[in-house]
């Protein structure tokens, strides 16, 4: 984060109280104010600085990652459909079975 970075921050937070003068407005630094609110504005906004700078460094690790965990929920998805249509098979036969017996043909499937 640059300098130019926090003072836009903390402009935009709106640090400091307004003072007109010759030159203009200028905003300073009053000891012994209350920040409270305009501080608690500025960490909102470095955090969110560092957050998209973070996700922005770090974005096609982040791509890659999530492509796994679709990858990861369809394999589920498709697990779990398999073992039903195993339990459909058993129990379109007529067959009564047993937990083991259902657990066993799951298993058996490969």
């Amino acid at each position: 984060m640059t300098k130019e970075d926090i003072i836009r921050m903390a402009r935009e937070a709106q640090l400091g109280t307004s003072l007109t003068h010759k030159g203009g407005e200028q905003r300073v630094w009053i000891e012994g104010a209350d920040w409270h609110d305009e501080l608690e504005r500025f960490a909102a906004l470095v955090a969110e600085h560092e957050r998209e700078r973070i996700i922005a460094a770090n974005a096609p690790e982040i791509e890659r990652i999530n492509a796994y965990i679709k990858e990861l929920e369809e394999a589920v998805a498709a697990e779990r459909e398999a073992c039903a249509k195993v339990v459909e098979a058993i129990e379109r036969n007529g067959a009564w079975v047993t937990k083991e017996e259902a657990a066993e043909a799951i298993r058996a499937r490969s």
